[in-house]
């Protein structure tokens, strides 16, 4: 599929610029211990590789401030930090990688970022006992942590959310958390602070973070905590993520306004909360046996005054799943678009006041009483390639839609999809409102780029996560050197002869500039970031590291 292959060239350039600095010269010092690494980091160039042998080392203080270098395992997965670590991030464009964390305890917070555009990637957290793994200060911005793997977090561990983004009150952060897996996650059960991922606390609920929360794999996580992802504070997108054999836990708006979720499934999970918000937009979902065999309903309504104003469920689908629980109080909410399928037992309960209702298909029944905005009838679904139940050619949702909600939330900045012109799936939805499919799936054909995610499609390389997409074979060249980096609008090279062709893409792994004349780039249209930048000629390539 078109976003496997994205995943696995990402991983493969990330490697491969492991191996070479920004200049396009490599420039690796290879350490043995730790204070060696904190001794070399301190005296490294923009563009150095750290790396550190592998090994067991216990007892790691380290400070990151150089900016523009890479600290990594020797092989990824390699080095196992024990004992009790205190890592510090101030510095900005770095990239930490490949380092495990399976024996030891702190009382309070592994990894701490202060800096921006910071890459953790690689990381394994198993077994180990902390408050927090990784806490991303208000200072940054435009972080990202990728490929890692938390699980196993002691019961005796202080309470701590696994990943905690601190919001800062005048400025969104930006960050990325994707590709992750969480997974078995002991203890009792219920709210008690351990979430996986946590955004902003309550108190700073009215901040913006706009964080994103992408192509994530969650499974057993509720024991440890009843939220797998926790959102208290405003604009942020949870996006393409799988939830599966998680029946204890949730997706939870809990503070905060002017949310979105769209594209996730929830898979023999527990569904989406809303408690103490506004403004939530949740479309595009897929729920099969969501809420079924655990304590977690597929959706559920928790009313607190004066909160659950404009709340909407639009185009997502519901196949045999347990309650969908609306509290009284709700108000200026809309569910449309919708398909339910329940062979026993009521869909809904709770109350349906405050609720408009339009264009909802359903198979089964309803437990409550609807003036409109439900038809009865077989959706004509059937299990498709990718395994879950979409719509067959002549399923009566087809071009069905109606357009009876709300505009929904475009986030400032944030490459979202307000007007709906894709499917869970990733494939495209027409235009009009009213020829859209009803449900989560357009009936359509192409290459799907979204669909429930395996563990083998997540995490680090050396647990079974996606191997390296590029032949490592393949001959790299180092001939190349920019003349500046960071750039303002042009891209400047040395030695060039033109015979060479260009490929801009971003930290996605999406391609977002070809050309054969580098002289032809203008950075003035892009976003502020990391970018890398592949030079083929004569049959060898190289990648640098370009940041706009």
């Amino acid at each position: 599929m078109k976003n496997l292959r994205r995943i696995l060239l990402s991983v493969a350039i990330l490697t491969i610029l492991m191996l070479q600095n920004t200049n396009g010269y490599a420039n690796v010092v290879n350490v043995t211990s730790t204070s060696a690494l904190q001794s070399a980091c301190n005296s490294a160039a923009s563009g150095d590789t750290i790396a550190l042998a592998n090994g067991i080392y216990l007892n790691t203080i380290l400070t990151l401030n150089t900016n523009n270098i890479t600290v990594m395992a020797q092989t990824v997965g390699g080095v196992f930090l024990n004992g009790t670590n205190v890592i510090s991030i101030p510095g900005n464009y770095i990239t930490f990688s490949g380092f495990q964390f399976t024996s030891g305890s702190i009382a309070g917070i592994v990894i701490e970022v202060d800096g921006s555009h910071n890459v953790l990637t690689q990381l394994n957290f198993n077994g180990y006992s902390a408050q927090k793994y990784i806490n991303l200060k208000s200072t940054g911005q435009y972080n990202e942590i990728s490929y890692c793997n938390f699980e196993n977090k002691p019961i005796s561990a202080p309470a701590g959310n696994l990943i905690h983004i601190s919001p800062d009150i005048s400025k969104p952060g930006y960050h990325k958390i994707r590709y992750c897996s969480f997974q078995n996650m002991p203890g009792l059960g219920g709210d008690n602070g351990n979430e996986c991922i946590r955004i902003s606390n309550g108190s700073t609920s009215t901040y913006i973070s706009r964080t994103i929360v992408e192509y994530c794999f969650f499974s057993n996580t509720g024991n440890g905590d009843s939220e797998a992802i926790s959102v208290k504070c405003t604009e942020n997108v949870l996006r393409y993520n799988t939830f599966t054999n998680n029946q204890n836990a949730m997706m939870v708006f809990r503070n905060g306004n002017n949310n979105v979720a769209y594209g996730n499934f929830f898979i023999g999970a527990g569904g989406i909360r809303v408690k103490e918000a506004n403004n939530i937009y949740c479309y595009n979902n897929y729920f099969e046996n969501s809420g079924v065999g655990g304590t977690m309903n597929a959706v559920t309504y928790i009313y607190v005054s004066p909160n659950l104003n404009n709340i909407n469920f639009i185009h997502n689908t519901f196949v045999e799943c347990g309650l969908i629980d609306l509290a009284s109080g709700a108000v200026n909410n809309t569910w449309a678009n919708n398909i339910f399928i329940k062979s026993s037992g009521p869909i809904f309960t709770g109350s349906n006041s405050g609720i408009s209702w339009a264009g909802n298909l359903h198979q089964g029944s309803l437990g409550l009483t609807f003036p409109n905005g439900f038809l009865n009838t077989n959706p004509l679904l059937s299990t498709n390639a990718d395994g879950f139940k979409g719509l067959t050619s002549n399923s009566p949702a087809i071009n069905a839609a109606s357009s009876s909600y709300p505009s929904i939330l475009d986030i400032a900045n944030v490459d979202d999809d307000p007007t709906i012109l894709l499917d869970i799936s990733g494939l495209a939805r027409p235009a009009s409102a009213t020829s859209k499919d009803i449900g989560c799936d357009e009936f359509n054909t192409g290459i799907t780029k979204n669909h429930p995610l395996k563990l083998s499609e997540v995490g680090p390389k050396y647990l079974g996560g996606p191997a390296l997409g590029l032949n490592s074979q393949e001959a790299i060249t180092t001939n190349y050197r920019l003349i500046s980096n960071p750039i303002t609008n042009k891209i400047k090279l040395e030695k060039t002869n033109g015979t060479e062709a260009y490929e801009l893409i971003n930290s996605n792994g999406q391609r977002v500039w070809t050309g054969s004349n580098i002289e032809d780039f203008d950075g003035s249209t892009y976003a502020r970031g990391i970018y890398y930048l592949r030079i083929e000629n004569n049959q060898k390539s190289q990648f640098l590291k370009v940041i706009i």
